[in-house]
């Protein structure tokens, strides 16, 4: 039984050093942790945002540059972004 207990007590503090570790190096230096972009300048237009009450996630959304008729839409859970077909995005 006292092996056991020696596990669980290794197991849980090196976990949480995992965690903490790999935690660090998903953002860049302003902690965004956008990809790079090229000619360091993206289509930085506002999105539409609809803002949710408390315990909901918000919805962003606008038209993908480059990709005419296709609409993305992320929310502040960490969720992928979705992309659908729209044909009001005109690109």
């Amino acid at each position: 039984m006292k092996r056991r207990s020696t596990r669980y007590l290794t197991a849980v503090p090196a976990a949480f050093f995992a965690v903490s570790v790999l935690a660090g190096c998903a953002s860049d230096s302003r902690g965004t942790g956008d990809s790079p972009v090229a000619d360091h300048r993206g289509e930085d237009s506002p999105a539409n945002v609809t803002n949710f009450p408390d315990h909901f996630a918000n919805i962003a959304t606008k038209c993908v540059a480059g990709a005419p008729g296709f609409r993305a839409f992320v929310t502040t859970r960490e969720a992928a972004p979705v992309v659908l077909p729209d044909p009001n995005c005109k690109g």
